[in-house]
C-alpha cells in the first residue's frame, strides 16, 4: 500500500467548484492531511496573489507553483522555482498572436503584475480582474516592463476552434515555448522550461520525496504532464477523455467534491486515523 507524502492540486476546474466555491468538507479534509505533516501544494496556472488568496481560503501555508509551473514560491513568499520567458520572446508572441487571429485576447503576466493593452470592458478582463483579484497594468508589455522583467505567462482568449487553430500555428512557430490550454477558450504560453510536472519534480528532489509518494489532482490539459508524473495521478470527472487517460484514479466532477471523495477514499495512505 502506498503512504502519500505530499499532494499537488490544480484549482479552477479542480479544487474549485463551478462558482469558484470550496466546500467545507474538502476543506476540512486538506486541512487533517496538512495536520500530519502532508504539504498540500497549489499548482495554477494563476499568478502568484490568486493563489495566495485561495491558501487564505484553505487556511493552509505552503509552498505553491503558478503560472502552470514558471513560478514558484516557499512558504516565507521566497521565489525558489523561476522559469519565464524574455520580454523579447513575450513581445514576438503577442504580434504574431496578433497578424494571426486580432479578435484573440491576450494578457501578459510578469511575477506579481499583468498587463492589458487596454481596459475595454470585456467580459475576458472584467474574468481575469475577478481570477486575480487586482487591477492590471495599461500598456503594451514592451512599454511597462522593462527588458529585464521576466514574463511568466501570456493567456490568449477567444472562441474554441480559434484558439485550437492558434495553438498549432504558435507550436509550429515558436517550439521553444510550451503551449497548453486550460479551458477550451484559454491558451497559455510560457518558457518551454514551464511546467507543473518539472516545478513539482524540482521541489520533490529538493524534499527528498520520490515521484512514487506523489498524488496529484487536476482536470485540463496543461495538468496533465502532472499526472502522468505522480505516483498516482487524479483526473476529475469533468477533465476532458484525453487527460484521464494519463490519470490512475477518475474522481467525481469538481462540481461532486471530487477531490473530498478521493482524498476520504484514500484516507488510511495518508496515515489519517
Amino acid at each position: 500500500m502506498k503512504h502519500y507524502k505530499i499532494v499537488f492540486s490544480d484549482i479552477d476546474g479542480t479544487l474549485l467548484d463551478s462558482r469558484q466555491n470550496i466546500s467545507r468538507r474538502t476543506q476540512q479534509s486538506i486541512l487533517e492531511i496538512t495536520r500530519h505533516g502532508i504539504p498540500f501544494i497549489l499548482v495554477s496556472g494563476r499568478m502568484p496573489h490568486s493563489v495566495l488568496n485561495i491558501q487564505k481560503k484553505l487556511g493552509i501555508t505552503a509552498p505553491f507553483i503558478s503560472y502552470s509551473g514558471a513560478l514558484m514560491r516557499d512558504e516565507a513568499g521566497k521565489t525558489i522555482w523561476n522559469k519565464p520567458m524574455s520580454l523579447k520572446t513575450a513581445v514576438a508572441l503577442r504580434k504574431r498572436i496578433a497578424v494571426l487571429f486580432p479578435n484573440i485576447i491576450s494578457y501578459t503576466f510578469s511575477a506579481d503584475r499583468w498587463i492589458t493593452d487596454k481596459d475595454d470592458g470585456t467580459a475576458a478582463l472584467y474574468l481575469e480582474k475577478d481570477t486575480t483579484e487586482m487591477p492590471p497594468l495599461i500598456g503594451l508589455p514592451q512599454d511597462v516592463l522593462t527588458n529585464q522583467a521576466p514574463v511568466h505567462k501570456i493567456l490568449c482568449f477567444g472562441e474554441e476552434k480559434t484558439i485550437d487553430a492558434l495553438q498549432i500555428q504558435l507550436r509550429k512557430e515558436f517550439p521553444f515555448c510550451s503551449i497548453s490550454k486550460s479551458l477550451p477558450q484559454y491558451l497559455e504560453i510560457m518558457s518551454c522550461e514551464a511546467s507543473k510536472s518539472a516545478a513539482a519534480s524540482f521541489f520533490c528532489q529538493r524534499e527528498k520525496i520520490s515521484h512514487e509518494d506523489i498524488i496529484a489532482f487536476g482536470d485540463n490539459y496543461n495538468d496533465a504532464d502532472l499526472l502522468e508524473y505522480a505516483g498516482t495521478g487524479v483526473a476529475m470527472g469533468n477533465a476532458p477523455d484525453p487527460v484521464k487517460q494519463k490519470a490512475d484514479i477518475i474522481a467525481p466532477a469538481n462540481d461532486e467534491d471530487g477531490v473530498f471523495f478521493i482524498l476520504q477514499r484514500l484516507r488510511s495512505q495518508f496515515f489519517i486515523h
